[in-house]
């Protein structure tokens, strides 16, 4: 084998503009993994092929036969889980429980996840300017997600007394800046000019699930949650993915945990004799 085509810098030295629907479906043949993992390695080298076709080192006779090559047509089950409220409640009573300055901050943070869909790196970024307190009481907040795109957190109900919580003790009053969510030192000490890091969410996460018993959870099933209950209180889809910061509504489908549940429940139908062993 040609050296120059091994390693991560390969690809500088494949001559894609000699690539044929022969060659992409014997690299296909050869990954392996769940269906998705085929169709984005497909999707990667019909994208080169287009751009091989659009720099004239191949014809579009090539070109097409490479685009009619189709993707897997299998699936896995979903990633991630529905989170019950009762264990979402015993993740936050967890937390207020907690006297230090670190209980109010991660009941807060989590407490928004539950409630927005938020993603732990933006609730890590919240600066305080993006805060905006409303005269009943809640909250908005202006938040930049993926992709540059700018969307507004709205902060109701216990969420928002959550976060009153954490602001009496994270700021003197609102006109200060800097991290909404600040680093907090082991001798309770904030650090207001440190804002805390996704990885640092994803450790304040895990304790709090430890403390409250709880495992097999991250921050993008708290996302996953919302996205099932706001659709099972009945809003449109087309809203949720507003709420979430999707551009395609057909994203938002894959956070839809209803089905998990629903199969849940038809379990629990039947019923089978159990005899304590003796």
């Amino acid at each position: 084998m040609n050296p120059a085509l091994i390693g991560k810098e390969a690809w500088k030295s494949v001559p894609w503009g000699l690539m044929r629907v022969e060659h992409v479906r014997a690299v296909i043949a050869e990954v392996a993994g769940s269906p998705a993992t085929r169709n984005k390695t497909l999707a990667a080298l019909k994208g080169v092929a287009r751009s091989a076709w659009e720099l004239r080192q191949i014809k579009i006779e090539d070109w097409m036969r490479i685009q009619s090559v189709k993707g897997d047509s299998g699936s896995r089950e979903l990633a991630g889980r529905f989170i019950p409220e009762g264990e979402i409640s015993s993740i936050l009573r967890i937390c207020s429980k907690d006297p230090t300055p670190a209980g109010a901050r991660d009941a807060a943070m989590i407490a928004i996840a539950a409630s927005t869909g938020a993603r732990r790196a933006e609730i890590a970024s919240i600066g305080a300017e993006n805060l905006f307190a409303e005269e009943d009481e809640n909250f908005r907040i202006k938040i930049i997600g993926k992709r540059n795109k700018e969307r507004t957190l709205f902060i109701r109900g216990n969420a928002a007394l959550f976060l009153q919580d954490w602001l009496a003790t994270r700021f003197e009053d609102l006109s200060q800046s800097g991290p909404l969510f600040c680093a907090i030192l082991k001798s309770g000490r904030l650090r207001p000019e440190k804002c805390i890091s996704p990885t640092a969410a994803d450790r304040i996460l895990r304790k709090r699930c430890s403390q409250a018993g709880i495992t097999d959870l991250d921050w993008h099933d708290l996302r996953r949650t919302t996205t099932s209950n706001l659709l099972d209180a009945g809003a449109d889809i087309a809203t949720v993915a507003g709420i979430l910061g999707h551009s395609n509504v057909q994203t938002t489908a894959r956070y839809d945990r209803r089905g998990e549940r629903a199969r849940m429940k038809a379990t629990e139908l039947i019923s089978i004799p159990y005899f304590q062993r003796h």
